[in-house]
């Protein structure tokens, strides 16, 4: 028997990706968004898209004037899935 899954979790799940990554959610919420990824495919690459972005900008402490492309979000988004879609 599966765990029932809350009409809501994609959305929460979009919403909390980067809470998740950088270790600033709490048990209960991180293995609501754990058991989301195992069947989302949006979530699973955005987990993966964010860890990339957060390991990439780790070492630019003191380059707060270099400014990022302006279309890095739309590679990010990209490369994460499209965190837009209603069911994944």
């Amino acid at each position: 028997m599966g765990v029932p899954s809350r009409s809501d979790d994609h959305e929460w799940s979009q919403q909390h990706l980067s809470h998740y990554v950088e270790g600033e959610l709490g048990p209960r919420a991180r293995r609501r968004l754990d058991r989301h990824a195992l069947g989302c495919v949006d979530c699973g690459r955005g987990i993966r898209a964010m860890r990339a972005l957060v390991y990439a900008v780790q070492g630019l402490d003191g380059l707060a004037d270099v400014r990022a492309p302006a279309t890095i979000f739309d590679r990010v988004r990209l490369a994460g899935g499209s965190p837009s879609s209603p069911n994944a």
